[in-house]
């Protein structure tokens, strides 16, 4: 059993033990640059607090992980060991390997965490620069513990995983994962919310793991865990609704994201995020605004960020938008583009996120089937239970338009033009 001479104190978890190992690991350079890579982009801009950074939450999802194994370990001991010994890996491997994922999960995140991902190659997110960073310390990792972890490390981040580790692979991503645990929490606190709040101790001594019948085990949850998930979700549609896709947070998105493609860093290879952070596009903004070249698209972006100079909304759908609804709101912002050429009007579609992604019986997408354990081994899925997650939809889509108009005389008319131009081509 390894010891956990280290630890630090944490507001969402207490103290958060490691290792010798993974104290060198927190401390290399990859990794502490996650002290200055901020969990939640620009979102302090509308709530101040939001200053929180991918550092603490890599030291809590791993701190997750551990409990969540723990518990499942000590309902399932002969089912684990057995599981694991397919594959010639010890319970305590197999933990350890669980804990260097979730520790190392984030350390490919760019600037402003997804904010940034917009300069990536096409097909490549933020788990692919994980991944690359991950495999470029292959020796040192594997010479820290012992051979092949690494590769299993980028297996489970990769999603690619052989059935038995599928487990470790559900504890860290799934679809009641540590890392959705740790950042509703953490992001709830840091924004001062309480919607991302859930009764995590008890959803945890709910979790088991039951067959999957590929030779393997899947995450599972004890009947008396259903409303432990249906809070976990329902937080996690509450901070899709007031704090991930706020109206503020999101232009901020886009400014970010027009000044990140203007920046362009070189990439190849994809190790060359480990060379900036957050202070350094801060600290080009506040370059670029000094030097005022307002014929500068990029100006225009560090300008609108670094000034705090946003668009104001005037059209908004509902929070669950279809096929029709983008329809209706793309007319309508052509309309008002044609209309009134001396603004300049910006349609945001890309405010959406996933709430669940359960299967639901009656439904034609292929949905994660989570398990509930009953009494006498009788098992069903979670969407069977659950009248809430049966019904609450998987997608969470919000359309607005915004413009460069501060006047609220003007806004209202804007907005009055906008709900006409609406019912007109309905």
């Amino acid at each position: 059993m390894e010891d956990y001479p280290y630890r630090v104190r944490d507001p969402i978890h207490g103290f958060i033990v490691f290792s010798e190992n993974e104290k060198r690991i927190i401390d290399s350079p990859a990794f502490q640059r996650l002290r200055n890579i901020k969990q939640l982009a620009m979102t302090y801009y509308v709530y101040p607090g939001a200053m929180h950074t991918r550092f603490e939450h890599s030291l809590g999802v791993m701190e997750l992980v551990s409990r969540i194994f723990d518990k499942i370990y000590g309902k399932n001991v002969t089912q684990i060991e057995n599981n694991f010994g397919q594959i010639g890996l010890t319970v305590e491997q197999s933990r350890q390997i669980l804990r260097l994922a979730a520790l190392l999960h984030d350390v490919g995140h760019l600037p402003f965490s997804h904010g940034g991902e917009v300069i990536l190659p096409k097909g490549i997110e933020h788990e692919n620069v994980s991944i690359a960073i991950i495999n470029s310390l292959k020796n040192t990792y594997d010479g820290m513990y012992f051979g092949g972890i690494t590769d299993i490390v980028a297996q489970i981040l990769e999603g690619q995983v052989i059935p038995q580790l599928n487990f470790l692979k559900d504890i860290l991503s799934g679809s009641i994962d540590a890392d959705r645990m740790d950042y509703l929490l953490r992001d709830s606190l840091h924004c001062g919310v309480s919607y991302g709040s859930f009764d995590l101790n008890r959803l945890i001594d709910t979790l088991t793991v039951i067959s999957d019948g590929t030779g393997g085990l899947s995450l599972a949850v004890d009947h008396g865990g259903i409303h432990g998930v249906e809070a976990l979700i329902l937080a996690r549609y509450y901070m899709f609704t007031q704090v991930y896709m706020h109206r503020t947070r999101r232009i901020y998105d886009i400014y970010l994201k027009d000044f990140m493609e203007s920046w362009k860093p070189d990439l190849n290879p994809l190790t060359n995020v480990l060379n900036y952070d957050d202070i350094d596009l801060v600290t080009m903004m506040k370059q670029i605004c000094r030097r005022q070249d307002q014929n500068s698209s990029i100006y225009t972006a560090a300008n609108k960020i670094y000034c705090r100079q946003h668009h104001s909304v005037i059209y908004e759908s509902s929070e669950f938008a279809d096929a029709r609804m983008l329809r209706v709101s793309k007319e309508v912002f052509n309309h008002l583009s044609k209309n009134n050429s001396r603004y300049n009007f910006i349609l945001d579609e890309k405010a959406r996120g996933s709430i669940h992604k359960f299967f639901v019986p009656g439904e034609h997408d292929d949905g994660v089937e989570l398990k509930v354990i009953h009494k006498h081994h009788k098992h069903t899925l979670i969407t069977e239970e659950s009248s809430i997650l049966g019904k609450i939809p998987k997608l969470f889509h919000v359309i607005r338009i915004y413009v460069d108009e501060k006047d609220q005389d003007k806004l209202i008319q804007l907005q009055k033009e906008a709900k006409r131009i609406e019912e007109e081509v309905r």
